[in-house]
């Protein structure tokens, strides 16, 4: 099963789901989720991505994260470095999510991160 962990500074994951929710309608929130860095160390991020992907050994987990280079991006890429079902995009944005949600099912873990970032850069336009 594929699953999505935002990991952002302050609540942008958080809205970025409740904004995908306003577009698509309700989804199951097993499959995506999302938790903010506020007030917490880098080692407090990796202990919790590790956690919540431990918990789950027979997902594929996609960490998508604000931008990198911060917090977020470094704890995630460690976690990601150490398994082969976890694998870590960055430069979040509303697109990405929307990819997630309506092709999760179809694309193995590896194939759909790529989708997913193809469709969150064919989502920057000028």
């Amino acid at each position: 099963m594929n699953k999505m962990l935002i990991i952002s500074h302050g609540e942008l994951g958080k809205e970025l789901l409740n904004t995908a929710k306003q577009i698509i309608g309700n989804f199951p929130p097993e499959f995506i989720s999302a938790i903010s860095n506020k007030d917490l160390s880098l080692s407090d991020i990796i202990d919790i991505i590790t956690d919540i992907t431990l918990k789950d050994p027979d997902s594929f987990y996609i960490l998508a994260t604000d931008f990198p280079g911060g917090s977020c991006f470094i704890a995630s890429k460690k976690v990601s470095s150490s398994s082969d079902r976890i694998i870590t995009i960055s430069g979040l944005n509303i697109s990405m999510i929307l990819s997630f949600l309506t092709k999760r099912n179809s694309y193995s873990g590896k194939e759909l991160a790529e989708i997913i970032k193809i469709d969150g850069n064919r989502a920057i336009i000028s």
